[in-house]
């Protein structure tokens, strides 16, 4: 005897129905798991990356922004958990004595959704040209986002109302 057709159907219908509820799920929740969320001005492109926790963007001379996010753990391959001072200390140190940038100030800043950070700008020169260079940094328990812009100074100046729209769209989710 030959089994209704019925049953088969309903499972079927019930499997794609379930597969269909769950990659909406999984989409709705992974769209809200982004790290960041930022807005790119009109005088710039965003460069394709297939890394959620990375962002890159540029103006058509050539200035770059990158947005990257690390995460604070205890893990290998991680970076030790430790304070927004601690961090901003470090960044300055690093760019000073390892990339030979000045400190050309340094100012509080906060993200589009409250978060408080820091931006140090740099200069520097190299090839007869002068260099800006802006490294933005907010962090939260559970990652460090870092915020670079840099580019040949004239190049820099042109496009800083642009630079600063990006950051200040900038919103930290986690």
């Amino acid at each position: 005897m030959n089994q209704p057709l019925t049953p088969r159907i309903r499972s079927r219908c019930a499997r794609s129905t379930l597969f269909a509820v769950l990659a909406v799920a999984v989409l709705f929740f992974s769209a809200g798991c982004e790290p960041f969320d930022v807005e790119i001005p009109e005088q710039m492109i965003e460069l394709e990356s297939e890394d959620h926790r990375q962002f890159l963007a540029m103006t058509h001379d050539g200035v770059v922004v990158r947005a990257r996010v690390i995460r604070q753990g205890e893990f290998r391959g991680e970076s030790p958990r430790a304070s927004h001072e601690f961090w901003v200390d470090a960044l300055r140190e690093r760019m000073r004595i390892s990339g030979g940038y000045a400190l050309l100030e340094e100012r509080d800043v906060q993200s589009n959704n409250g978060h408080d950070g820091t931006r140090l700008e740099f200069g520097r020169d190299q090839d007869n040209r002068s260099h800006s260079y802006w490294l933005t940094l907010f962090v939260t328990d559970s990652n460090i986002h870092i915020i670079e812009a840099g580019g040949r100074q004239d190049r820099f100046e042109r496009a800083q109302d642009s630079v600063k729209q990006l950051l200040s769209s900038y919103d930290v989710r986690r």
